[in-house]
């Protein structure tokens, strides 16, 4: 009888053994999973920053002084007359 006994308790302690391998494996391809989204996030985002990087430097060097004034003298931009200022007073609704 003691061996009918030893045997579910042999047979829970496997599948405790068994459940736990399972747990881990299940863990570590998850972690595996998130890591390489984790990558694929970090590329993305260098990407971004590096087209920001580029961006901005366009945005100063199209708003130079040089860049600027040849666009004014381009469109014929000049400043306005005494005559022409209009000031208005009040909030804008």
């Amino acid at each position: 009888m003691s061996r009918r006994r030893r045997a579910p308790t042999v047979v829970f302690a496997l599948a405790a053994i068994v459940a736990a391998l399972a747990a881990v494996a299940w863990r570590q391809s998850t972690t595996r999973e998130t890591m390489q989204e984790l990558a694929r996030v970090e590329r993305d985002l260098a990407v971004a920053l590096d087209e920001r990087e580029g961006v901005a430097r366009e945005v100063v060097a199209l708003e130079s002084r040089w860049v600027t004034a040849e666009a004014a003298r381009r469109l014929g931009l000049r400043p306005p007359a005494e005559s022409e200022i209009v000031i208005t007073s009040g909030a804008a609704r």
